[in-house]
């Protein structure tokens, strides 16, 4: 079992960086930090850099979806000048796709955390591929 220079095994830090992924996003972040700048091992790197990846990807998304409602406010202000009319999103969609990409990300991290124990890792074909292209 290899061990890293903090004295536990590769696949407990690996799994730490997901399930402190999953808890806050600082902690999980100066943890890859110090994996990418300190570790020498590549599978613990390409840990960190896919769970960094994940996170950036699905905060991206929420962003995309609160932007949602922005688009909808903008349409209210244009509407109101001609009618008086309340648009907004509709069913509140854009709360709802926000918790469900929140809970796909945690749950996602929680199940990558579990597979990093044994130094297994969850294929994501295209980040996969994203990551073997730039590390």
């Amino acid at each position: 079992m290899q061990k890293t220079k903090l004295g536990v095994s590769v696949g407990l830090l690996g799994a730490a960086l997901y399930f402190l992924g999953a808890i806050s996003i600082l902690p999980a972040f100066l943890l890859a930090g110090y994996v990418l700048f300190v570790e020498e091992n590549e599978w613990l790197k390409k840990t960190a850099v896919k769970m960094v990846t994940i996170i950036v990807v699905f905060n991206v998304l929420k962003v995309a979806v609160e932007m949602l409602q922005d688009v909808f406010s903008s349409l209210d202000i244009i509407a109101r000048w001609f009618i008086n009319t309340n648009i907004v999103v509709p069913l509140n969609l854009d709360g709802l796709i926000s918790i469900a990409l929140s809970f796909i990300l945690n749950l996602l991290l929680v199940v990558m955390g579990f597979s990093a124990l044994s130094m297994g890792t969850l294929k994501i074909k295209f980040l996969d591929n994203i990551i073997n292209k730039h590390m």
